[in-house]
């Protein structure tokens, strides 16, 4: 599913993705935090694609982006619907694969896949269970050590979700 993302989503995406980047520059600069960032973006590009992949989700599924600020980031948890929780992974490649670090890091009931297609567009490719992708993962180093991932053709329609976790 391609959701073209409304102006002032694109706007509060960049917005919230400029007060996380600020606040954690300001706790890695006091020796609070380490930066963990694997990526060759900025911390601004990732939390802004990141964002734009919840803004995109919120929509197709109805549900509230989390934009309040927290010290140590948001714990795995993007949003919840009906008291399930989500996890939204945006990526860049053009490979389209859902990656985790470590499989400690799935936390949530869901993840739901996404990746910016253009500067307003936002491609949702779907979503899986914890309990699914325990089962169905595989291994692959990016470079940086193996991650766990499934690709985008093994998950669910975004529009079954709401099925999937008993709203239809």
């Amino acid at each position: 599913m391609l959701i073209h993302l409304k102006p002032e989503e694109i706007i509060a995406a960049a917005h919230h993705a400029a007060v996380r980047q600020s606040a954690k520059a300001v706790r890695t600069e006091l020796g609070q935090i380490k930066n963990q960032k694997i990526s060759n973006q900025s911390d601004f590009a990732v939390n802004y694609a990141g964002l734009l992949g919840e803004y995109a989700v919120a929509r197709s599924i109805n549900a509230k982006v989390n934009t309040s600020l927290m010290i140590a980031g948001d714990g795995g948890t993007d949003m919840v619907l009906n008291g399930n929780t989500i996890q939204i992974k945006t990526n860049m490649m053009l490979e389209k694969v859902l990656i985790f670090n470590q499989l400690e890091h799935f936390k949530t009931d869901w993840a739901i896949l996404c990746s910016i297609e253009s500067a307003s567009a936002v491609a949702i490719h779907g979503f899986i269970s914890k309990g699914k992708f325990d089962k169905t993962y595989y291994r692959h180093d990016w470079g940086y050590g193996n991650r766990y991932c499934v690709k985008a053709d093994a998950l669910a329609p975004i529009e079954r979700f709401y099925e999937a976790i008993g709203l239809t």
